[in-house]
């Protein structure tokens, strides 16, 4: 449990300027001859999984369970990576799809999800256990704005509630301490979360020169410069180092 806590405070200290993961502003255009982005995000050596230590509910939770933090595949692919395009204000319009955020099994799931600015979220318990959805934008090392705090005590409860705030944002459970999962809300449709090959893509861009943001909750950030040429796909492969 102290690696997990070590590891979320490390996260919060690379998301200082989280806020500005999405664009404040965005125009929906008709994208004619877009381009793409695609790659495969690996590591240069896979770290232990930690395992989350339980002390309540533990005749349903169980005792302890794997985090799910570093998820590689057999070619050092790594799985749960928010790829973004930081600084696109025009382009398609994002898709009309919800956000299902389940208390499953003790555990969030999805871990990493995307939502989309003008849909919703929905928030489920699929335990016969008391849950709570918080969900906070990540603002500096420790610190988040409460979006949603919501109490789930029923068994297939489902609470919906607008999709209103951009950014990465942190989901966890105030009754159960080692829950948590991770949102990346934004107003357009240009951000992907990798496979479990570490393979992503990101279609009908708009031509131009970009910032793309790799993120992840064990390794962190990473920008990286990319040209988007008019019905091109370009390559943006990257590598996180082991921590």
């Amino acid at each position: 449990m102290k690696k997990l806590v070590a590891l979320m405070c490390m996260v919060m200290f690379l998301c200082v300027s989280a806020a500005a993961f999405a664009a404040d502003k965005y125009e929906v255009v008709d994208v004619k001859d877009g381009g793409s982005i695609k790659g495969i995000v690996k590591t240069s050596g896979a770290p232990a999984d930690p395992v989350l230590d339980i002390n309540k509910d533990t005749e349903y939770c169980g005792k302890s369970h794997p985090a799910g933090m570093y998820v590689i595949g057999a070619g050092g692919g790594v799985k749960n990576v928010i790829v973004a395009v930081e600084d696109i204000t025009k382009g398609k319009a994002a898709p009309k799809t919800d956000t299902v955020i389940d208390n499953h099994k003790c555990a969030f799931e999805p871990l990493v999800s995307i939502a989309y600015m003008g849909q919703k979220y929905i928030m489920k318990n699929s335990d016969p256990i008391f849950h709570n959805t918080s969900i906070g934008l990540i603002l500096a090392p420790g610190k988040k704005r409460t979006v949603y705090n919501l109490a789930l005590p029923n068994k297939d409860q489902t609470i919906e509630k607008p999709v209103k705030v951009a950014g990465l944002e942190s989901v966890s459970c105030d009754a159960h301490s080692w829950m948590r999962a991770f949102v990346y809300a934004t107003p357009n449709p240009y951000a992907a979360i990798t496979d479990d090959k570490g393979a992503f893509e990101i279609k009908d861009i708009p031509a131009g020169k970009y910032k793309v943001k790799f993120w992840h909750e064990g390794f962190g950030e990473a920008v990286v410069d990319v040209e988007v040429k008019a019905g091109a796909a370009a390559t943006l492969d990257h590598t996180f180092a082991k921590k």
